[in-house]
């Protein structure tokens, strides 16, 4: 076995992440799984776990979460009113490139501590 024409290198650690990217990353991670079931929804799968319904007047709903808890977009309003399911995609997009640049992060936060204060101890 050669090792010719290889570019090798000192194994260099990979830089730990921040609580607030690794949050960030999970809220992004699970926004793409939601546009890929956006896909399976299309070709006439039905999906578990996805954050849209249809409600009365045949619209679609659109809710963004972390984990069990939907994100507050604007002060009282946790869901976005979409007419396709193109317009899903459109959502998830606009809301993948705020989370990237940290607009839920608030957010983000207090939805741990009161994650981690349900697993302490009493």
């Amino acid at each position: 076995m050669s090792l010719d024409g290889l570019k090798l290198s000192a194994a260099r650690q990979k830089p730990q992440l921040d609580s607030w990217a690794l949050r960030r990353k999970r809220l992004v991670k699970q926004i793409d799984k939601q546009i890929a079931f956006v896909e399976q929804t299309a070709q006439g799968r039905n999906p578990r776990g996805r954050w849209w319904w249809v409600d009365e007047d045949g619209k679609l709903v659109l809710s963004i979460k972390y984990g069990r808890n939907a994100l507050e977009l604007a002060k009282g309003k946790q869901a976005i009113i979409c007419d396709t399911l193109a317009d899903v995609v459109v959502a998830l997009d606009k809301t993948r490139a705020a989370a990237v640049g940290g607009t839920f992060d608030p957010q983000l936060e207090a939805i741990s501590v009161q994650i981690k204060k349900r697993f302490q101890k009493k």
